[in-house]
């Protein structure tokens, strides 16, 4: 019987990759389902018209009062320059324009360049006063959460009379979800607060798509509260990277319905797991460094089976993309050294990536097709690939003929679900 390739180009960078798996080796494309959309203006009128869990978002406004949108960075894919524009025409009888700030959401992340910027703001760079946030400096406490971290805040947006974000939902692997409270811890938190914050990622609860019971997502919810958070804009993007869903209103609120909406584009059924899994972390910015594209290896490494194979697609411009997870590697002559470190020097900010990846190796052997230098990508214990039909060769070799291969195109926005999960 002949065999027939089927033939993916899967996102890398800003551009794609092409792939050809045996149809008989493939056991399944996991990607999120396929979903109408409206235009941007459109959706985004049906939100503010029918905000969740507040009344008319324009009431919280008055002249004279100070403004503060938090905007996320250039590792998020928030379509932020379209929509401010929509958010100001509703605001702006009310508010005069020199007293709104957009503070932009770095957390402990690197400052955005000035094309970033103008990626992320368009015009809107020159129309309004635009902060970068720095987690060392400038910063409020505004209480304790319920486990004693202080809550160290940016303080522009601490002393705001208002305080609205723009962010995006999806999965993240240890806090839950994105969006909502994220834009305030960590995005505008200082490092203290979000290193201590993220301390508590071994915890069991921590995981994707946990958000109730989180103890990270928790504290995370607290800090927004503490802040006074007015209202969120959030969107959901689909399998096509397009909005798919706008929700306006309160944080928690308007957050549980953007996160039920994810779960039912991205939560996606496993058919059972493969020797072989092939992931895109879904191009930029998801692929923009190794520490961001991790997501999309997070959610490939529940779909493969214990000694199987990973290839990991990402173009990681920006190498590594933290010191602490560079440092630690660095430091490991084996992935389960990172252990010994952690136990030794305790919880750092960008360790915790590390400590994941460590458990990712103990359970597969994990390629990457990248930018990086075949030196670095070793001595991250990963395995450079040039051409992706090397890795189906590979997994011939090991498995027989008969492997099995799952692709997930956008693996950092894909959530394979186990049966009986």
């Amino acid at each position: 019987m002949e065999v027939v390739d089927v033939r993916m180009q899967l996102p890398y960078d800003n551009d794609a990759v092409a792939i050809e798996v045996p149809d008989e080796n493939l056991i399944g494309i996991l990607a999120g389902k396929e979903v109408a959309l409206s235009p941007l203006g459109d959706e985004f009128a049906r939100a503010w018209e029918n905000p969740i869990g507040i009344d008319n978002p324009e009431g919280f406004f008055h002249p004279g009062e100070s403004v503060v949108f938090i905007v996320t960075d250039h590792t998020r894919p928030t379509p932020t320059q379209s929509l401010l524009p929509l958010i100001w025409e509703r605001i702006s009888p009310r508010v005069h324009r020199e007293d709104v700030t957009i503070v932009v959401a770095t957390g402990t992340h690197r400052d955005p360049t000035t094309a970033e910027l103008d990626q992320i703001l368009g015009g809107l760079r020159r129309e309004f006063r635009v902060l970068i946030h720095n987690c060392d400096h400038d910063l409020v406490e505004v209480g304790k959460s319920a486990r004693g971290t202080p809550i160290l805040i940016n303080q522009t947006v601490a002393e705001a009379n208002h305080v609205v974000t723009i962010g995006h939902i999806g999965m993240h692997y240890y806090a839950g979800y994105s969006g909502g409270r994220k834009n305030i811890l960590p995005g505008v938190a200082g490092r203290e607060t979000i290193e201590r914050n993220h301390a508590q990622l071994l915890d069991p609860n921590c995981e994707g798509c946990v958000y109730r019971g989180n103890p990270i997502s928790e504290e995370m919810s607290a800090a927004a509260r503490l802040v006074g958070v007015d209202f969120i804009v959030d969107v959901v993007l689909g399998p096509d990277g397009r909005v798919a869903k706008v929700v306006v209103g309160d944080v928690e609120a308007a957050h549980a319905v953007g996160r039920a909406f994810w779960d039912g584009i991205f939560k996606v059924p496993l058919p059972g797991k493969a020797d072989l899994v092939i992931a895109s972390a879904g191009g930029h910015p998801k692929d923009i460094d190794l520490y961001q594209a991790y997501k999309g290896l997070y959610n490939a490494a529940r779909a493969v089976k214990d000694g199987g194979m990973i290839l990991l697609i990402a173009a990681c411009p920006d190498g590594i993309g933290h010191p602490v997870f560079e440092d630690w590697i660095n430091r490991c002559d084996h992935p389960s050294d990172v252990f010994e470190i952690f136990n030794r020097e305790g919880f750092k900010l960008g360790g915790h990536k590390a400590i994941y990846l460590a458990n990712d190796l103990a359970r597969a052997e994990i390629y990457l097709l990248s930018t990086l230098d075949d030196s670095l990508t070793r001595r991250f214990f990963l395995v450079p690939i040039h051409d992706p039909r090397e890795i189906l060769t590979r997994a011939r070799d090991r498995f027989g003929p008969e492997f099995q291969t799952l692709v997930l195109p956008h693996a950092g926005d894909t959530f394979p679900v186990h049966p009986r999960a």
